[in-house]
């Protein structure tokens, strides 16, 4: 099999819904799609048949993330939040036709306010030259390669971080795909835009400094409820 595209959720049954209705017009031949649930429940009902339905052992991006992987049968991995959205259609022609063995989307935003052009180019700029891919941006990685470095790792937050710092070291080049990929700005819109800028790079930089990803899960997501 060529491609396994993994999605872990966790109560985005919304978001999940128009993801799907995006995926199930592309043109899956060679492909499987795998959705892994961080909440123990049946299949939902709204799945498309063309879905393998995975509930994870824990409510852990990152166990979630690399169960899926673990299970996963292509020869290519393409890891996508359940929120996003491609702007053009399938990006699969685009990745069908790349020798890249990591790459990441353009970020869109939501919204087109000067705020969120700001965060856009912030983001996009951190992938390309900083090496830094975090999961809304999409991360596509030969399957080979994502196992030589250990896969993500099972930890609660900044579980992208940790598995970009590793494929940097690599020295494999990241490549910028053109196709752009629409991600929320909702969390900027409940916390408050620089309320929520600020505490993310507070928390990256917490965690730059050896604080374990389990503490800062439990103040992060203490102060999201």
């Amino acid at each position: 099999m060529w491609l396994s595209i993994i999605i872990p959720t966790f109560r985005d049954d919304e978001g999940l819904t128009k993801l799907l209705s995006q995926v199930e017009n592309w043109d899956l031949t060679d492909t499987e799609v795998i959705i892994v649930d961080g909440e123990s429940r049946n299949s939902p009902r709204f799945l498309p048949s063309f879905v393998k339905y995975l509930s994870s052992p824990e409510a852990n991006r990152g166990v979630q993330l690399r169960y899926g992987a673990d299970s996963s049968m292509g020869e290519n991995l393409l890891f996508i939040h359940a929120d996003s959205v491609f702007v053009s259609g399938s990006p699969l022609s685009t990745l069908k036709n790349t020798s890249a063995m990591i790459g990441f989307f353009t970020l869109k935003f939501d919204r087109d306010t000067s705020f969120y052009k700001i965060m856009e180019f912030g983001s996009n700029l951190r992938a390309r030259v900083g090496k830094q891919i975090f999961g809304d941006q999409g991360l596509f990685i030969n399957k080979k390669l994502y196992q030589f470095v250990g896969g993500y790792p099972a930890q609660p937050l900044m579980e992208d971080m940790e598995l970009s710092m590793k494929l940097g070291k690599t020295g494999v080049p990241f490549t910028q795909f053109s196709d752009q990929i629409q991600t929320s700005g909702r969390k900027y819109r409940s916390e408050g835009k620089l309320t929520s800028f600020f505490k993310m790079q507070f928390f990256k930089m917490l965690y730059w400094s050896g604080t374990s990803p389990e503490k800062l899960s439990k103040v992060y997501y203490r102060k999201e409820k």
